[in-house]
């Protein structure tokens, strides 16, 4: 049986066109067991894949856990040239499906997404 998971937005994901910037955190629920292989094993495949317009501006090599919420984080971001593109938005939502693609077969679950620059004023 294949895992079910959910992706819960940390700000209104239909605002994204408004941010300052597209600097993220990408919140993943850790496997309990075996997380340290499966992470590296997660990095491998994220660091072999080609991206259409995200980077990684902490690199790949060291993703960080959250021992008191269980998560992973990977931080991605757009830089502004990129984001004034034709079809950046789609190519951005391309990434983020390939990263999460990525890592569920390590059983990374739940995806808790964070724009690191989002300010609520409502």
């Amino acid at each position: 049986m294949p895992n079910k998971t959910s992706i819960h937005y940390l700000f209104p994901p239909d605002r994204i066109g408004s941010l300052p910037t597209w600097r993220f955190v990408l919140h993943f629920q850790a496997p309990k067991l075996f997380r340290e292989r499966k992470t590296r094993s997660t990095a491998k495949r994220l660091q072999a894949a080609e991206w259409k317009i995200v980077r990684f501006p902490f690199g790949l090599d060291e993703i960080p856990y959250d021992s008191g919420n269980r998560t992973v984080a990977i931080r991605v971001e757009v830089s502004e040239e990129d984001r004034s593109r034709p079809n950046a938005l789609a190519d951005y939502e391309s990434d983020v499906w390939k990263i999460y693609g990525n890592m569920l077969p390590d059983g990374f679950g739940d995806l808790y997404y964070e724009a690191v620059d989002w300010i609520e004023t409502d």
